[in-house]
C-alpha cells in the first residue's frame, strides 16, 4: 500500500517525538491514510483515544498487581476497551484492499496470544499520537484542512473586494451623473431663470437635492475605501 509522503513524514516525526523506535510505523501510516481517504477521521481519533487508555491501563495493572484494590474493575474496563478498539480498527481496515485486510487480520485479530501482544505494541505506538496532539502538533489531515480554510478565506476576500470595487464604480457613476445634473441645472437657471417665487423654491429644492446626493455619495465611497484599507 502506497502511503502519501506527508503521512510518511508525519510517522517519521512521531518516532522522533516518542524518542523510541516504533513497532509498527508502516501500519500507523496505512491506518492514517485509510481513515483520511475514506472519511473515517472520527474513527481514527477514537482509535487513538482507546490506544492511549489501554496502554496506560496495562501499565497500571502491571504496576499494582492483580491482588490490588481496583484491579478487577480496571481489568474489566481494559477488556471492554480492547473489544471496542478492535471493532473500530476492523472498521477502518475493512475499507482497505483485501491484501491489507488479510495482513491486519493475521497480525492483530487472530486468537493467538502473539496477536494480542502485537496489538498492544501497535496501540503503544498509536498512543503517542495522543501525546502529539496534546502537545499542539497537527496531524496530516488537519494541515490539509487548515490549508483549505486559508484558501477559502482568500477566495472569499477576493470576492468581497470585487464586490466593493463594483459598488465603488457604481457610486462613482451616480456621483458624476449628479454633478453633471447640477451643472446643467445651474446653466438652465442662468439661461432661463424662474419668474415666480414657487419656481425659485422648486429650483432651490432641486439644487439642494443634487448637492445632498453628491455629498452622500462622497461619504459612502470614503467609507468603502476606509474599510478596504483596514482589512
Amino acid at each position: 500500500m502506497n502511503v502519501r509522503p506527508d503521512i510518511e513524514e508525519f510517522v517519521a516525526s512521531l518516532e522522533v517525538f516518542s524518542k523510541r523506535k516504533l513497532n509498527y510505523p508502516t501500519e500507523i501510516g496505512e491506518i492514517l491514510q485509510i481513515a483520511f481517504q475514506t472519511g473515517l477521521i472520527n474513527e481514527f481519533e477514537e482509535l487513538v483515544f482507546h490506544a492511549k487508555f489501554l496502554t496506560r491501563a496495562q501499565d497500571v495493572m502491571k504496576h499494582i498487581g492483580y491482588e490490588a484494590e481496583g484491579f478487577e474493575k480496571l481489568s474489566t474496563e481494559f477488556q471492554l476497551g480492547v473489544q471496542r478498539s478492535t471493532d473500530v480498527l476492523k472498521k477502518v481496515v475493512g475499507r482497505a484492499s483485501e491484501d491489507v485486510m488479510l495482513k491486519y487480520s493475521d497480525t492483530f485479530f487472530a486468537t493467538e496470544t502473539d496477536c494480542f501482544v502485537h496489538l498492544m505494541k501497535f496501540y503503544s505506538d498509536i498512543s503517542w499520537i495522543k501525546n502529539w496532539q496534546i502537545d499542539g502538533k497537527p496531524l496530516p489531515y488537519e494541515k490539509v484542512s487548515s490549508k483549505t480554510t486559508i484558501d477559502q478565506k482568500l477566495v472569499n476576500r477576493q470576492k468581497k473586494e470585487k464586490q466593493q470595487n463594483q459598488s465603488s464604480k457604481s457610486l462613482s457613476r451616480i456621483q458624476r451623473s449628479a454633478i453633471l445634473g447640477m451643472i446643467l441645472f445651474v446653466l438652465f437657471l442662468l439661461i432661463d431663470p424662474p419668474v415666480t417665487i414657487l419656481g425659485w423654491l422648486i429650483s432651490l429644492w432641486i439644487a439642494a437635492l443634487l448637492v445632498y446626493i453628491i455629498v452622500q455619495m462622497f461619504f459612502v465611497r470614503r467609507n468603502i475605501n476606509s474599510h478596504r484599507t483596514d482589512e
